[in-house]
């Protein structure tokens, strides 16, 4: 039996996390949820209460229908996601093997039931958490960028701060102040590497045409607009997540 008193999460000792467990249901808008995710992964920061929550996420994801899983797995999807943290934990995904299995078979099954039917930032969300259980970098934490529609990067020629736009119809990158933007020219999807064909093609099931179209511009080119130097996104991405 899990000793609660003897964990931590953002506000201090654990012993009120079993409550908030007890007190989940499938309704995004209780207020319950809001508790739980800030002790247990405040702003993507995760604790040694966080991962012991899992068995009970993944209890409740099973239980409940598919509709309703989008919020436990989104959970235990960023829980998932921070164990690359140096927290102290040892293993921790090894430690929770199995139920990162069974998250991994859930949120499947859950993309192939309401994939074409959620809200786009819940469809991108369930396949940020399918590449956390994955054990897949960079985009089991920053795909769900895509559903802002922009995000800062920053040049690593000049380090000026560039802004990304992918809500079509504008595909661009600019800097304040500069003109003009530089455009974000999207690659074929046959182009498209591995990852992003395999993301390209789940948001071409699921009937999501924007995704589709966000994807491809993600996994294109643009250039800085200060400086001009030509630059995948996706990579650049990466590059700065691993920086």
């Amino acid at each position: 039996m899990t000793d609660w008193t003897r964990l931590r999460h953002a506000y201090g000792r654990a012993d009120d996390v079993p409550g908030m467990l007890d007190r989940l249901v499938p309704d995004e808008e209780a207020e319950v949820w809001t508790e739980l995710s800030s002790a247990i992964c405040h702003q993507g920061t995760v604790y040694s209460a966080s991962f012991a929550a899992l068995p009970r996420l993944t209890e409740v994801a099973r239980e409940w229908a598919p509709a309703d899983r989008l919020w436990p797995l989104s959970l235990a999807g960023r829980i998932v996601a921070g164990a690359r943290q140096d927290h102290g934990l040892g293993d921790v995904r090894a430690a929770h093997a199995a139920e990162i299995t069974e998250l991994l078979r859930l949120a499947e099954e859950t993309l192939a039931a309401v994939g074409g039917e959620v809200r786009e930032s819940d469809f991108l969300d369930l396949l940020q958490s399918i590449l956390a259980f994955e054990n897949v970098p960079v985009w089991s934490e920053r795909l769900l960028t895509l559903a802002h529609g922009e995000f800062e990067l920053y040049c690593a020629d000049c380090d000026e701060c560039m802004c990304v736009i992918l809500d079509g119809p504008r595909f661009s990158t600019y800097v304040s102040g500069v003109e003009p933007e530089s455009e974000v020219v999207p690659v074929a999807p046959d182009d498209l590497e591995p990852l992003g064909r395999r993301l390209y093609l789940a948001a071409e099931a699921a009937g999501r045409p924007k995704v589709m179209a966000r994807l491809l511009h993600l996994f294109g080119t643009t250039a800085c607009p200060e400086c001009g130097r030509e630059f995948q996104v996706a990579a650049e991405v990466a590059a700065e997540v691993a920086a």
